[in-house]
């Protein structure tokens, strides 16, 4: 007899050699035991997961003669033997790849008027059936919803979603699945025992991942395992057959990415290359590699995501311990957008390199002083429980802070003793230069604008040792203009106005324009008062409404954390005249200040004064107060009204 492959040779006989597809076989089963046999199945999934399989497991439990309690074909009747051996004339399989046009299934629609020959129904397993053209589809929909009684049809394909709607909703539908490592290892380790072969653990891994989640290619992985060893399956043999790159490699390159050492990385990167290893297996086998390290490092070594052997646990924990997650995940990230670049590059090894050096010379200074703590980190995860674990880990991701500080901020040549000699020193002046500032101040201040250091000596020690040199100059320089009376003067924001209106303008010209008619008055404390005339209440209101853009842009020009606030009216010092030109005179702007006043002094007291005063202003002919306020008169053409308001 000549050699049978092993998928062919341990196809499943019964429900019970199904591996995985649980909820297929009850469906199944319990169709057959309450009498509910349907008319059409869809049976959809990937490759390798049984589809084909369970159809004639399925159809010759349809057709057995004598089946058990739990409705299992025997196996041994003569309708069993000959669906098993394929030339049973109830049983028809139909390849669609081959048989896709309308002719065909004109053929078929024929022939299903005839009844079963031996069983009870006749069973039609129409395989890759998306693969059918539009015209035979529709020639089988009126057969497929009304067939003959003892008529059962079975459509398998890996194509769901190129099956058109009309026959999808006349079947009933069953996904298959992905099949996991563990029922891999199971299936692949009893075929390897009863062939009288011994496996290692580590080969089943290898085996089982290779696959993919399919059965079928799994068990041909292992058929090909058998030809190439002789008796024992080892890990390194079957690594060399499926031509994958040593684990020590893929360990040896990714400390050499997180040690800046390109030089290295790309020497072993163009030794594996020049052994024959592809492009795209590479960055395959180095995005799953640094996959498993990440579930490793975040999840632990007994947390079950991984279903590897314990000794390779361990030993891709001891790696993951040397890398940061955020090393691996840039490297995963990089190597992911590779194989999309690799599909429309004229030169995919250049495109290695060029990912290699990104990888091995973005890092900081401070790297391996990071690989260090996140080593340690990862220790505790593991080994450390409870309130006090957790408490450790926050001072060590503290410290990792300030030494990461420390890097950026001192020299190379300085050892570690000499930056905390010079860190404690500058810490103490510090804290003696604040407190003299901090005596010298009013009480008033002393409560609103400087911290108590009582109580808080910790908080103080861990915020200073993050606190640069520069920001602590920036820091006093603050202290001195609050200790001058206040955080943001009037003639600063006066002076930076016209570069505010015009970045306004740059982002909406229409507030641009309602900010000219106001101008800011006053300052009270961090709030910014920008005041608009009371003719002007349109302006205030259009500008009231996009307060939150005018205040950003007022922040990022005087670089200052500021609030601002419209009003409407005379109750600060306003004027009519944009704060970006220039004043007509001197003597028009003492004048215009004398107004205000006699309206600041006058608007409390009694009526009949008020009325006065108002007398003494309508004395004012319109060219005066145009020249006041730096104004402009419009004639208005009456006619125009008119005709406006007749129509």
């Amino acid at each position: 007899m000549s050699f049978l492959s092993l998928y062919r040779k341990y196809r499943p006989e019964n429900f019970n050699d199904l591996i995985g597809q649980d909820q297929v076989k009850i469906t199944l089963k319990n169709a057959l035991k309450n009498d509910r046999v349907a008319h059409a199945y869809l049976f959809a999934g990937p490759r390798g997961t049984g589809k084909t399989s369970t159809a004639k497991v399925f159809a010759k439990s349809l057709n057995c003669a004598n089946p058990s309690a739990e409705f299992e074909p025997c196996g041994e009747c003569n309708s069993c033997q000959r669906i098993e051996k394929g030339n049973s004339l109830d049983v028809i399989e139909i390849d669609a790849a081959s048989n896709r046009g309308i002719d065909e299934i004109r053929e078929l629609r024929e022939k299903v008027k005839f009844y079963p020959g031996e069983g009870q129904y006749k069973v039609y397993i129409i395989d890759e059936v998306h693969m059918l053209t539009k015209g035979a589809f529709n020639a089988l929909l009126k057969t497929l919803e009304e067939p003959p009684e003892s008529v059962v049809f079975i459509l398998a394909t890996t194509e769901p979603h190129e099956v058109i709607t009309t026959i999808m909703s006349r079947c009933q539908r069953f996904d298959f699945t992905l099949l996991t490592l563990s029922d891999l290892k199971k299936r692949l380790q009893y075929i390897a025992e009863a062939e009288g072969y011994e496996i290692d653990r580590e080969a089943l891994d290898i085996l089982a991942r290779s696959a993919r989640g399919g059965m079928r290619d799994a068990i041909s992985l292992l058929d090909q395992a058998i030809s190439f060893s002789d008796g024992r399956l080892s890990a390194d043999e079957i690594s060399r057959m499926l031509g994958r790159i040593d684990k020590s490699d893929l360990k040896e390159f990714l400390l050499y990415l997180s040690r800046e050492q390109s030089q290295q990385a790309l020497q072993l990167l163009n030794k594996q290359l020049d052994s024959g290893l592809g492009i795209e297996r590479f960055s395959e086998e180095l995005i799953e590699y640094c996959r498993e390290l990440l579930l490793i490092k975040e999840c632990g070594i007994d947390s079950g995501i991984l279903e590897y052997s314990r000794s390779y646990l361990e030993e891709i924990a001891s790696v993951a311990a040397n890398l940061s997650t955020k090393k691996i995940t840039r490297i995963i990230d990089e190597f992911a957008s590779l194989k999309q670049k690799l599909r429309s590059s004229a030169r995919p090894r250049l495109q290695l390199e060029i990912s290699v050096i990104k990888l091995s010379s973005r890092g900081s200074s401070g790297s391996s002083l990071e690989a260090r703590l996140s080593e340690l980190e990862f220790k505790l995860d593991n080994f450390l429980t409870g309130n006090d674990s957790s408490d450790f880990k926050q001072k060590i991701k503290t410290k990792k802070s300030a030494a990461q500080m420390e890097t950026v901020n001192q020299p190379e040549s300085i050892n570690k003793a000499e930056q905390k000699t010079a860190e404690e020193q500058k810490e103490s002046e510090n804290l003696e230069q604040k407190n003299e500032q901090k005596n010298e101040q009013k009480s008033e201040q002393k409560n609103e604008q400087k911290p108590t250091v009582a109580g808080s000596q910790n908080d103080d020690k861990i915020a200073q040792e993050e606190t640069t040199a520069q920001k602590e100059v920036s820091d006093e320089t603050v202290s001195q203009s609050d200790n001058s009376g206040g955080a943001v003067s009037l003639q600063k924001v006066k002076e930076n106005w016209a570069r505010v209106l015009k970045e306004i303008r740059q982002l909406d010209v229409s507030v641009q324009a309602l900010l000219r008619e106001g101008a800011p008055t006053a300052v009270e404390g961090k709030t910014i008062i920008i005041a608009f005339p009371e003719s002007k209440k349109f302006h205030y209101k259009g500008a009231s409404s996009n307060q939150a853009m005018v205040a950003r842009v007022l922040r990022n020009t005087l670089n200052e954390a500021v609030e601002i606030e419209f009003q409407l009216g005379a109750k600060k010092k306003i004027t009519d005249q944009p704060i970006d030109q220039p004043a007509v005179s001197s003597q028009v702007e003492s004048d215009e200040v004398d107004l205000v006043e006699d309206f600041n002094s006058e608007k409390d007291e009694p009526a009949s004064q008020s009325t006065d005063l108002s007398d003494q202003a309508g004395e004012l002919d319109i060219e005066s107060l145009a020249r006041i306020f730096s104004g402009e008169i419009i004639e208005v053409d009456q006619s125009i009204l008119e005709n406006r308001g007749g129509n």
